[in-house]
């Protein structure tokens, strides 16, 4: 009974395909059978019987699990029994179907029911649901166009064509603001709007009024749209407002899109559907003509796809007969490899990085095991959903069409070095991205992250006016292990004591004093009774501490305060001791005459390290925290005397 149909894929099981309730059937007319206890085989059988049927010799061949047939027939006729249809009455039944002989116990339900295709679908529902296993359903036939729809072109969607994302300047963020702005990331092909003439890298000021803080990043989350409603758009581009009337439309939202930022390629894919890899290359060919050096490869909330698209994408980036995964089922254990690489030059020596989430599923899963395992990606992001298993979806038809879906577990699978995906998989790189990133920021923070060459903090603008010496110091060092987080340097937010120390310990020493990680220079215990040995930084508050920069925070007891802002006045000191400073005359300051750090200030303002916060009247801002882009501007100028 078994059919040709049946749609390999490797997908995550997602809401919309959630189990229902036994769809709501109208009694047909049947060709009666003489006798209402009359059993035939399953070949011989009426066509109601055809789910069940179909249903079980699929389990039975294919479930990657053995089963037994016993425990399936009780289960069917449980799935009838607990349905409460109304019985049957005098009426004949068709002839039962027999599966297999244990069977008998459903079809004893059977005959005492009057909704013959309502209790076929209750035993087969029940049935599959015995297997417990999480991805092996029964599908209406609603769900299983929506699914089959989904993979072959795509989700549909009612909207403008616009993908936004959040960028302040050129940095990343993710709350929205008069900075962190709504920028225009993509333009679908043939949507609305780009013939109305949006472009990537508009601002968005206005969607049918003015954009209010607490928005999110895409259109859709903010109001549904109908099939030829008229949208008015405001955008920003390069200092001048342009407006738009755009009729919403019904289109299957693109699932690959790309960018280029600098040198370094980005390529989003949404879904793993049958078309998908020949997306793909053409991408990544458009990445490789422009000269990229990297390629950042985006499969956050890829719920999974068909196993073929994953082997034909996997054959871009991998050499000739690579293992993409290891299929194991009830039968047996298949290797499946990939078959070269279309693009040139040569993609496969290219750094990939790849960007998971929980919603990274199934066939995401896949690939990234099979980029990973063969060298030829580092991971970044959250903990994938973690789904080891192969699906089959197989239609069920009579004369009137579908009837019904079966989505079986067919098959276990591994990376080509044996591991699973079961409990996730852990990225190289633990990272929290915001969906609603822009792809510019995203690319700049993923980047410095993972230390692609030429990278800089996703966060210190490339216009601003900390840049160099941040970048400088980075070159040398400096920074590592100080960073907020990975990628980001958090310019604005004040710098610590325990972090002044470490920058300044490397600066004059060149790299990390003795001792370091994992105690004080000395061996032992810290001079210091706030700061504990074997912290990896107490190494260098000694250092500088030995050097006479500081005395700490307090004498008795002495104290270092590492996790206390460093203040503007303290930082003067700082600088001063560190780079030989000399002193200077009064330059004038109307805030510093009762600070003991005065002589200080004066000095590091002569030597030209700063000009103070405020020009009339010439103010210091003694007691104001320094931030750490403030600090590492100051530290660079005073490096460079």
């Amino acid at each position: 009974m078994m059919r040709n149909t049946a749609v390999s894929i490797f997908g995550a099981l997602v809401a919309c395909l959630a189990l229902i309730g036994s769809p709501a059937v109208v009694a047909a007319q049947y060709e009666l059978a003489d006798d209402a206890s009359e059993r035939v085989d399953c070949d011989e059988a009426h066509d109601v019987y055809r789910l069940i049927c179909e249903a079980f010799e699929l389990i039975n061949t294919r479930f990657v699990d053995p089963v037994d047939v016993n425990d399936l027939a009780k289960a069917a006729a449980r799935g009838v029994s607990d349905a409460g249809l109304s019985s049957r009455g005098s009426g004949m039944a068709p002839a039962c179907a027999l599966p297999a002989e244990a069977f008998e116990v459903m079809c004893a339900e059977m005959d005492a029911v009057g909704d013959t295709a309502a209790g076929v679908w209750a035993a087969t529902q029940e049935m599959i649901a015995s297997l417990n296993e999480r991805n092996t359903r029964l599908l209406t036939e609603e769900e299983y166009d929506s699914f089959v729809s989904g993979l072959q072109e795509g989700t549909p969607f009612v909207g403008l064509g616009l993908r936004l994302g959040l960028l302040d300047g050129d940095s990343p963020c993710d709350t929205f603001s008069h900075r962190c702005r709504m920028v225009v990331s993509e333009v679908y092909p043939n949507s609305p709007a780009e013939r109305a003439g949006v472009k990537v890298d508009d601002v968005l000021v206005e969607l049918d009024g003015p954009l209010r803080s607490g928005l999110r990043c895409g259109l859709s989350v903010w109001r549904r749209f109908s099939p030829g409603m008229a949208v008015d758009l405001k955008v920003e581009r390069r200092g001048r407002e342009i407006s738009f009337k755009i009729n919403a439309v019904e289109f299957n939202t693109p699932v690959v899109g790309m960018r280029l930022l600098d040198d370094i390629g980005y390529i989003r894919l949404d879904t793993f559907t049958a078309s998908a890899h020949e997306h793909v290359a053409d991408e990544l060919q458009r990445v490789l003509e422009a000269g990229a050096s990297a390629l950042v490869f985006d499969i956050r909330s890829n719920p999974g796809g068909y196993l073929q698209t994953v082997i034909d994408i996997a054959s871009m980036f991998l050499n000739d007969e690579a293992v993409v995964t290891q299929e194991i089922s009830q039968k047996r254990t298949l290797k499946h490899l990939v078959d070269g690489h279309g693009a040139a030059p040569d993609p496969a020596v290219l750094p990939i990085v790849v960007l998971v989430d929980g919603g990274s599923a199934s066939a995401s899963e896949l690939l990234t095991l099979a980029l990973r395992d063969h060298g030829r990606a580092t991971v970044v992001g959250r903990e994938t959903y973690g789904k080891n298993t192969a699906q089959i979806t197989q239609p069920v038809s009579d004369e009137e069409g579908v009837v019904g879906a079966v989505r079986l577990t067919v098959a276990r699978w591994l990376g080509p070095h044996g591991a699973s995906a079961e409990d996730g998989i852990e990225p190289d790189v633990d990272l929290s991205l915001s969906t609603c990133l822009h792809p510019v920021g995203l690319i700049r923070q993923v980047a410095a992250a993972t230390g692609l060459e030429g990278a800089e903090f996703a966060d210190i603008s490339k216009s601003g006016v900390h840049r160099q010496a941040v970048a400088a110091l980075d070159v040398s060092g400096v920074f590592e292990g100080t960073e907020c987080e990975p990628g980001l340097f958090c310019g604005e937010e004040p710098v610590t004591r325990w972090s002044a120390a470490v920058w300044l310990a490397r600066i004059l020493d060149g790299g990390d004093p003795a001792g370091s990680p994992g105690g004080s220079s000395a061996g032992g215990a810290s001079r210091f009774e706030d700061v504990d040995s074997h912290l990896w930084w107490s190494a260098h508050v000694e250092r500088i501490a030995e050097l006479g920069i500081t005395l700490g925070c307090s004498a008795e007891p002495a104290r270092f305060c590492p996790m206390a802002p460093v203040t503007r006045a303290q930082m003067a000191s700082f600088l001063l001791r560190a780079f030989d400073i000399g002193r200077a005359v009064g330059q004038g300051f109307a805030d510093i005459s009762d600070s003991v750090h005065s002589d200080d200030i004066d000095a590091i303002y002569a030597a030209g390290i700063t000009n103070g916060c405020a020009v009339e009247p010439l103010r210091f801002c003694p007691n104001a925290d320094v931030t750490r882009a403030e600090l590492a501007s100051l530290l660079h100028r005073a490096s460079s005397l």
